[in-house]
């Protein structure tokens, strides 16, 4: 089979041979089969499954499955390669080992070297929709409480609305309301702040509250509020010299990403991956029902 570019190339040459510090010892070999194939055994799918069902308390979908049995394909294609190199002379280390070292170092091709700007723009234009900055507002509010009230919070925050809407309305607007550990003032918070201590229908209902004026009552997961918006700045789309760095970082983590997944394709494609499904029905299910049981029992 013809090598690839990418094979080929001294920068992967370079990954290899930094990441196998270590290869795996004699026996973990000896259980590999012919050199240009790689044999899922039944035992061992039935062993991934047992693993599975070890880590989550369930059997493994067939999808999920099928995921670990690629991801074994991968993991002994990676690592017949870096024995390949002839480098695990008189060292040894388990398989995952290896690849998580494959995987690390394969991430440094992408990191290295400066980013050009102009792709670092098209990735900007092209993902605008993941930097968007939600409202801020600064605003009051006085509650009142589904809890104390029952099912009638909502009558007495508008008649304390009337109240503080009116042109002689005086005192403290806080002691007009029932008391909570909210808080009465919230000053410059985001839309997605304000979701996660108010719920998402108060937030969503804020937008359409004007400045400078008492209103609602407005719901909220625990139970209705009179709020005062005192300044709000709109959502937007921030400029590429403002988050650059995030940019940068996002960037490349998809860079390192897509060189990750192109790099397994070619690792793989040297090996023809034959999959042994077990003979008898149920064997998996037994697999998983022993090792689930051995669970309960401790």
């Amino acid at each position: 089979m013809k090598k690839s570019r990418v094979v080929r190339e001294p920068f992967l040459h370079f990954v290899l041979l930094s990441v196998l510090i270590f290869a795996a010892d004699a026996m973990l070999r000896n259980q590999t089969s012919d050199e240009g194939e790689i044999v899922v055994t039944a035992g061992r799918i039935e062993n991934l499954a047992a693993l599975f069902a070890r880590t989550w308390q369930r059997a493994p979908t067939e999808s999920e499955l099928r995921a670990l049995i690629d991801s074994y394909a991968l993991e002994e294609a990676l690592f017949r390669e870096g024995i390949a190199l002839g480098v695990d002379q008189g060292d040894a280390v388990i398989r995952r080992r290896v690849r998580q070292k494959m995987d690390l170092l394969a991430d440094d091709l992408v990191i290295a070297g400066g980013v050009p700007e102009s792709e670092l723009e098209t990735w900007y234009e092209n993902h605008k929709d993941s930097y968007v900055e939600p409202a801020r507002y600064s605003f009051r509010q006085v509650f009142f409480s589904a809890g104390r009230r029952g099912d009638a919070p909502g009558a007495e925050a508008r008649r304390v609305l009337r109240l503080l809407q009116s042109p002689d309305a005086v005192g403290n607007p806080e002691s007009l309301g029932d008391p909570s550990l909210l808080g009465f003032r919230f000053e410059d918070y985001d839309a997605d702040a304000i979701s996660s201590v108010f719920g998402q229908t108060f937030a969503s209902n804020l937008a359409t509250v004007p400045i400078g004026l008492w209103s609602g009552p407005i719901e909220s997961t625990y139970g209705q509020h009179v709020v005062f918006i005192e300044a709000q700045s709109p959502g937007r789309i921030p400029p590429l010299s403002e988050i650059r760095d995030k940019v940068e970082r996002d960037w490349r983590y998809a860079r390192s990403e897509d060189a990750r997944r192109r790099f397994y394709d070619e690792v793989l494609a040297q090996y023809e991956v034959t999959i042994e499904w077990p003979a008898r029905a149920g064997e998996i299910e037994e697999a998983v029902g022993t090792e689930l049981g051995g669970a309960e029992r401790q």
